[in-house]
């Protein structure tokens, strides 16, 4: 069997709040589970080593997964999250029907208007509840044939089809071989979840992530701050952004120009007061 170089390849994480994008990610890359939910702030990028057999080939992927937040309208943060994207999971609770509904009517536009067709994987997360279940195996079946995708029930606390549906992704990423999408497809669920107030903290976000290379150097410090402001993005208040900015200054002050960090502080205290 012929051994192929090393191949890198990006994975990007979509689906709606608390349909289970970290743990399922957690779970692959270190066999672990914890059912307390934690909010993604931004995204965080997780690495892990696969090796993969096809066509009397071995291939070792290095893997980037992106874990990316699951609240609607963060559209600078998808721009920058999307890009140099080799596959997708796109994922859904079975115990909530709307997530699987919001796949189709909100992710799968955003990624085909941003980067285009790539190949995906649909899981349906927290088979273990499916006794919960909103949505069947033949209701999945019939949304994947849609789009010629694969599918799979998976459960992160068990384990259940984890490991199978990052392989299989691997494999069609490897193969370039993309979902069928209908042309010009556009996301229905985006402009009326938005506010004002996702919008700006999407602003506040892009600005200070170009004063690092790479959003993947900028998130951890975001999160870092957000969570001691108690900035939080299913609800979050004025006076908790005010104090992640105020701290994002403190951060800046360290790589920039004090004047620079200063003006920037100033800049971003106005967009909240028009806000």
């Amino acid at each position: 069997m012929a051994i192929s170089n090393e191949v890198q390849k990006k994975i990007i994480l979509l689906g709606d709040a608390a349909v289970g994008k970290t743990s399922l990610i957690r779970k692959f890359v270190v066999d672990k589970y914890d059912d307390k939910y934690i909010t993604t702030i931004g995204t965080k990028v997780t690495a892990k080593a696969l090796q993969v057999e096809m066509n009397e080939r071995v291939f070792y992927l290095k893997l980037q997964i992106w874990d990316i937040l699951g609240q609607k309208g963060y559209s600078k943060l998808y721009n920058s999250c999307f890009r140099g994207a080799n596959g997708v999971f796109l994922v859904a609770d079975i115990t909530r029907k709307h997530t699987l509904d919001s796949i189709e009517a909100y992710w799968i536009p955003k990624v085909q208007n941003i980067i285009g067709n790539l190949p995906f994987v649909i899981l349906a997360n927290k088979c273990d509840l499916i006794n919960d279940a909103k949505f069947t195996a033949k209701d999945l079946r019939e949304f994947a044939s849609r789009y010629k995708a694969p599918f799979y029930l998976t459960s992160a606390k068990n384990g259940e089809n984890v490991k199978r549906a990052f392989y299989i992704l691997a494999k069609r990423m490897l193969a370039r071989k993309t979902a069928k999408l209908p042309t010009a497809l556009k996301p229905t669920m985006i402009e009326s979840e938005k506010s004002d107030m996702v919008e700006l903290i999407d602003r506040i976000i892009d600005d200070f992530n170009k004063g690092y290379e790479g959003i993947e150097d900028a998130m951890p410090v975001l999160r870092r701050q957000f969570k001691l402001a108690q900035l939080d993005l299913n609800n979050p208040t004025k006076e908790a952004l005010r104090s992640a900015v105020n701290r994002l200054a403190e951060v800046e002050i360290g790589f920039l120009e004090s004047v620079t960090a200063q003006a920037n502080l100033r800049k971003r205290l106005k967009w909240i007061k028009e806000t």
